[in-house]
């Protein structure tokens, strides 16, 4: 398929941008824009700090595989999740540094490779920020579980099978977990889309 219209046809110039709200996780902002044909509109966007995913793949003796995996309640769902761990990136943090950083965290593991296996945009309507996803493989265990003071993740090994056939399901239910698995399978076969 071709498409119709140029690039230029579709996009839309900032003109400004002020804050309308702050949050400790996100800044809710207003940015007025003008597209081709000189229609202005303002639209509101949620500026959020990159996200990591880190799947953390354990080799087992007889060829399978299980992923570590953490468990703890969600605000907004107000529901138990089991999830790969994940976290944000504080400010100027490379998010292979943060997801080392949270691997660590939340399991008390360090990984001797962590491969960035794809990153995308959470939700291009109006968010600014990028979800990345790692593998870690070589797992080894070093320290205690280092949360933050409202935290409460337990972390145990799951069967690749088990996540594969339930996630988007139940307490699977977190849709970037849901990313984070299709960039896997892909990175599975082969195909890494960040170095292709």
């Amino acid at each position: 398929m071709r498409w119709k219209q140029p690039d230029s046809h579709h996009h839309w110039k900032e003109l400004e941008r002020r804050v309308v709200a702050k949050t400790p996780i996100f800044t809710l902002s207003a940015a007025k824009r003008r597209d081709g044909e000189e229609k202005e509109a303002e639209f509101v966007l949620i500026e959020a700090p990159e996200w990591v995913t880190i799947i953390p793949v354990i080799e087992k003796p007889d060829g399978s595989r299980d992923f570590l995996m953490v468990r703890q309640f969600r605000h907004g769902s107000g529901e138990l999740t089991v999830e790969f761990p994940a976290g944000a990136a504080d400010s100027g943090e490379d998010p292979a540094d943060a997801a080392a950083r949270e691997l660590l965290e939340e399991t008390g593991c360090r990984a001797a490779e962590l491969i960035c296996i794809g990153s995308v945009n959470p939700n291009p309507a109006f968010m600014t920020n990028h979800t990345h996803t790692f593998v870690a493989l070589g797992l080894e265990h070093v320290a205690e579980q280092k949360l933050d003071i409202h935290e409460r993740v337990e972390f145990a090994p799951i069967s690749e099978s088990e996540v594969f056939d339930k996630m988007g399901t139940g307490v699977y239910s977190n849709g970037v977990m849901l990313i984070a698995l299709a960039y896997y399978q892909r990175w599975k076969k082969g195909k890494n889309p960040v170095h292709s």
